[in-house]
């Protein structure tokens, strides 16, 4: 059929339906692009947070775990009693309050402990050397004592030794058993005199990660920074024997390069045991060199981008038969007087069907038929200026102009005609704007805005999606704040026990000894730890687990420590900030446990000075750096002695504190002793 033979009712409704359908196709697609790559966007982004929440949680254990073994090598180092049953006792206790620990143990050079090896030859905890190499375990279920295996040739003893460092090895099975070690030093006078550590078994890991779930049937498996599984949810005779790389699939190949790196990522391949398409992600575990990796079905993890993108479609699709029905009505009211004037014409009828809407009747007719005619010009007059004005609207309109509006003065269908566009232009442009908003402020992590113009019909269906997609994810967003508000105080009350357990232990220690000094240090160093509990409790009491205002703290603190030294307030001045300066938790909870040893000191050495006693505390922040200062006018530090090497534990304990933050200590002896730690 020719163009020119369709009638002009079917040329206007083609006119329109193709100009609205070319405005919803764009707006639709437009729609379609942004609301499914926030969808996907999302999806990827609540994987990468599952799998970044978990090797957080990994590596705190590691680290707790690493921290036992370097407390093990520290407390040996410092340790001058000689008496092994104390050690096997101390080590035996480690192990039943941790329960997550396979073994614990230390390992000494020959005659490095007592000078006695040859009294302990082959008897119980001992091999034929009689080194003092107890290791009490759990490798049959019981907690036993055995003497330690293959430390002349394994890395567990021969790294630490070597680079006298702290070492984590690789996996690796000792006994029949796969594990890792926590290895420190044990160094005496400079030198290396034997090793402190712990064991965990890295099957628990398996265990651990057999319930980990993502999505409907996602897993996760870990792996070492070599590529090594370390667990795996299928054939249990890969853990240890096979690595990413023996898969032979480019994608997990590129995947374990980047594991080696420590990088952070995700790769799309092919699952090699189910065949399917795979969304693979992986985050780094710092402290043990391993890496967590989850594994989500692409079909899964993409079933809300398609389930979106199938109904926006279906909204599109529907919006535009009901614009098609629209377009027909208006067709129909604009061609129904114009086909009842021009029936009897012809030829006008003929250029009319054909499009030549310019073509005027002859008025060179009788006088008595000559205002048919002109009737009839007057009717073609009106009738093209608003079929080209609507054409010009439905044409903006299709290129994506919703600000266009009709500009004819008419009256009647005409009229009817120019609104029923206008208001289509004015409301459709009108819920696209309000709509984009919504989406702009979703963007921003803005999910209060809500969709204000709904529209009708089809159109309240697509903008309230659009509404409730906003309310999904703020609520997504407010449970992932609550989830980490659980961490937080589930790390806290980790902290907490930690400090209980030990505060215990010295307790218990000191029921051993009958010198009364021996017994006060152990009753200072349990006071110590449990101020420490009381410096973790005051951080933990900050309203957003985030920061706090420190120098509030250190007049609480100041306070505190007052009622705990009996004195007369007017023997000692005290100076403390007073400008608010706030710092991270990460920093603040050590620097903490640093200021309280060193207040404690200073009023220890002010309060039995024979002037009046002056404290001063003082914390600063220059825009790069911050200082702490802690002195007092008291009988300062002896000239002769290293503060870094005296046999304090609270300066020790000061001393490590300030390397884990990063910071520097000076000690300056002029006047009494001041402290200064300068930190980042």
């Amino acid at each position: 059929m020719k163009w020119k033979n369709v009638s002009l009712k079917i040329k206007l409704i083609l006119y329109i339906v193709v100009g609205v359908l070319l405005v919803l196709a764009s707006t639709t697609a437009m729609i379609i692009s942004t609301v499914t790559t926030q969808e996907k966007a999302l999806a990827y982004q609540q994987a990468i947070e599952m799998a970044r929440s978990y090797a957080n949680k990994f590596n705190g254990e590691m680290e707790v775990n690493q921290a036992i073994g370097k407390t093990i090598s520290t407390s040996m180092s410092n340790y001058d009693s000689s008496d092994r049953n104390e050690v096997n006792n101390m080590l035996h206790a480690i192990l039943v309050t941790h329960p997550t620990l396979l073994g614990t143990y230390v390992a000494y050079e020959p005659n490095a402990f007592d000078g006695n090896d040859e009294l302990y030859i082959n008897s119980f905890g001992h091999d034929t050397t009689g080194r003092f190499i107890p290791y009490w375990n759990k490798m049959d279920g019981t907690i036993k004592l055995d003497p330690l295996l293959y430390y002349d040739t394994s890395d567990y003893y021969q790294l630490p030794k070597r680079t006298e460092d702290d070492v984590l090895t690789e996996p690796y099975y000792y006994e029949g058993v796969f594990m890792v070690s926590y290895v420190s030093p044990i160094m005496k006078d400079g030198n290396f005199i034997g090793i402190g550590g712990v064991d965990v078994s890295l099957y628990y890991l398996d265990d651990v990660l057999n319930h980990v779930k993502a999505f409907d049937t996602g897993y996760a498996f870990m792996t070492s920074n070599t590529g090594m599984l370390l667990s795996t949810p299928y054939d249990k005779q890969w853990i240890g024997n096979r690595t990413l790389y023996d898969f032979g699939i480019p994608e997990i190949s590129q995947a374990a390069d980047d594991i080696k790196k420590g990088n952070s990522g995700h790769v799309e391949t092919v699952d090699w045991t189910t065949g399917k398409r795979v969304v693979m992600f992986y985050e780094p575990i710092r402290t043990g060199n391993f890496s967590f990796v989850l594994v989500v079905p692409e079909e899964e993890i993409f079933a809300g981008v398609m389930a979106l993108r199938t109904k926006l479609l279906f909204i599109s699709m529907a919006a535009v038969i009901f614009m098609a029905a629209i377009a027909y009505l208006i067709a129909l009211s604009v061609t129904k007087p114009i086909d009842q004037i021009v029936a009897g014409f012809k030829k006008i009828s003929s250029d009319a069907v054909q499009g030549k809407l310019d073509t005027r009747a002859s008025s060179d007719v009788e006088i008595d038929f000559r205002e048919i005619p002109h009737g009839l010009n007057e009717i073609l007059d009106s009738v093209i200026i608003p079929v080209r004005d609507t054409i010009r609207l439905t044409n903006a309109l299709a290129q994506g102009q919703l600000g266009a509006r009709s500009k004819l003065d008419v009256l009647g269908d005409f009229k009817q005609l120019a609104d029923t566009l206008d208001n289509f232009a004015e409301s459709l442009d009108t819920m696209i704007k309000d709509s984009n908003s919504v989406l702009t402020a979703v963007q921003n992590n803005d999910f209060s805005r809500s969709v204000q113009v709904h529209g009708e019909g089809d159109f309240r269906i697509l903008t309230e999606g659009i509404d409730r997609t906003r309310e999904t994810l703020g609520l997504m967003m407010a449970e992932r704040r609550q989830i980490e508000q659980i961490r937080k105080k589930e790390i806290h009350h980790r902290i907490k026990n930690n400090l209980q357990v030990i505060s215990s232990l010295l307790d218990l220690e000191s029921d051993k000894f009958q010198d009364h000094r021996v017994i006060e240090a152990f009753r200072n160093s349990q006071n110590r730890v449990i101020s420490m509990a009381l410096v973790h409790e005051e951080l933990y009491k900050s309203e957003d687990m985030e920061s706090i205002d420190f120098a509030d703290y250190i007049i609480k603190l100041v306070n505190d420590l007052s009622h705990s030294y009996i004195m007369d307030n007017g023997n000692i001045n005290i100076n403390v900030p007073k400008d608010a300066v706030f710092l991270d938790m990460e920093v603040a909870i050590p620097l903490g446990m640093i200021l309280n040893e060193l207040i404690s000191n200073s009023f220890k050495h002010a309060f039995r000075s024979e002037d009046k006693g002056n404290i001063l505390i003082d914390l600063s922040f220059d825009g790069e750096k911050f200082t702490l200062v802690v002195g007092d006018n008291g009988a300062g530090f002896p000239d002769d002695i290293d503060f870094r090497e005296t046999e304090s534990l609270g300066l020790q304990l000061v001393t490590t504190l300030v390397d884990q933050i990063g910071g520097t200590i000076e000690l300056e002896r002029t006047g009494g002793a001041k402290f200064i730690i300068t930190f980042k």
